[in-house]
Parts: C-alpha cells; sequence; structure tokens
C-alpha cells in the first residue's frame, strides 16, 4: 500500500472502493485525538453536507471526528467491575502497561494545532490531509520506539496523518463522488488544536467503529 498521500490521490480513479464492514470482532486499544472544538464541528457541517450527498458513502458525524495518533495489537475486553482489560492481564496488564508508556512518551510534547488541507481518499474512507508540522507523526514514532510497544504496518515512515471523514459503502456513485472532491478538493476548517490526547477501545471493524475513552492525557 502507498505511504504518500501524493500517491494515493494520483491513484484516486484506479481505486475500488473497499465497502465490505467487517463483522464486529471484539475491541483494541488505540490512541487519538477527539475534535471537540464546536466551532471546528460548526464548520464541518458544509462538509458534511456535500459528502452526504453520494450514496456510496457513509459520512461521519461532527461527534465522531477524531485523528488517530496510533492503534494497539492489543484486544480488550470490557468487565463492569474492572473497566477494560486485556487476555494477558494475569501475566503482564496490557492496559497498564500502555496507559504508563503513553503518559511517559506524552509529558515531553506539548500542544499544537493541525490544519484540515484538502481531500483525499484511502480505498476504504475518505480523508481530510493534516498539516501539522509533522507533530502527530512524530507523536506516532515517540510511543512505537518504546520498547514495551510493537509497531504495526502504517505505523513510523508508513503513518499518514488523516481526519476520516466517511467511510465507503458501496460503489454506486463513486466516479461523480471523485468529481466532486477533484471540483472541491480544498478544504476550509478551522485549526484543531491539539491539547489532549485519549487511550480508548474501539469496536474492531466497525464503520465508523464506536469507541470508549479509558484515559485522557493534557499536552
Amino acid at each position: 500500500m502507498a505511504s504518500d498521500p501524493a500517491e494515493f490521490w494520483r491513484r484516486r480513479r484506479e481505486i475500488t472502493p473497499t465497502t465490505d464492514a467487517a463483522d464486529p470482532a471484539g475491541y483494541q486499544l488505540g490512541l487519538l485525538a477527539d475534535v471537540t472544538d464546536p466551532t471546528v464541528r460548526r464548520a464541518y457541517q458544509s462538509v458534511h453536507d456535500g459528502l452526504d450527498r453520494f450514496d456510496c458513502l457513509d459520512t461521519a458525524a461532527a461527534g465522531g471526528l477524531h485523528l488517530t495518533i496510533k492503534l494497539f495489537d492489543i484486544t480488550v475486553t470490557q468487565s463492569p467491575d474492572d473497566g477494560w482489560s486485556s487476555a494477558d492481564d494475569e501475566a503482564s496488564p496490557a492496559v497498564g502497561r500502555v496507559d504508563r508508556v503513553v503518559s511517559e512518551v506524552l509529558s515531553g510534547h506539548s500542544p499544537f494545532e493541525a490544519v484540515v488541507t484538502q481531500f483525499n481518499l484511502f480505498p476504504d474512507v475518505v480523508y481530510g490531509e493534516i498539516a501539522d508540522d509533522g507533530r502527530l507523526a512524530a507523536l506516532n514514532r515517540a510511543v512505537c520506539s518504546h520498547p514495551a510497544i510493537s509497531a504495526l504496518s502504517r505505523d513510523g515512515e508508513e503513518f499518514i496523518p488523516h481526519l476520516t471523514l466517511g467511510h465507503f459503502q458501496n460503489d454506486t456513485d463513486f466516479e461523480a463522488f471523485v468529481e466532486h472532491l477533484e471540483a472541491n478538493r480544498e478544504l476550509s476548517l478551522p485549526p484543531v488544536t491539539v491539547d489532549e490526547v485519549e487511550l480508548v477501545a474501539y469496536e474492531v471493524g466497525g464503520r465508523p467503529p464506536s469507541y470508549d475513552r479509558i484515559a485522557t492525557y493534557e499536552l
């Protein structure tokens, strides 16, 4: 898979949308920055309305906007009494380990602004490209460089900062959708202030995935 946003855009008319939502496969850990600024959410409404005209896309609701920093290959389950835990917690409490690592790593990082610049698309989603002087990528690298954390295929040099704006659900009017992106590619959303990061349990295979907050870290 390409790791350069420009390459994804170059291939936009060659993409076959990945539209089969996987059956729910439980929850795994993720690290994200929730987009909670009401100014950004209000400005997003016009973007939402423009995308929502197309049947091929399940457009993201404003309340679900977030920037993904790191996904962990750690499956977790929820107990009414003990909260989220993983299968290996008896030997090595994975949720607590990730929590401690993230808290340690993020203590050396300060708040920053991320600008959503223009539309692009992966085979399964349409997204907004991010300009942030490399800050999200730096957070990803910092977490992945810790010896207690495993890097996945889309980490490090393969990490592409993005704001998911919708998931493809069929290819009915995909060609017209791409033409819409080409004619309206530039985005005019207010800058997103990233001043806290959340450790969450997210639904694997969900489109969009639901997620539950486990811990919050201030930058």
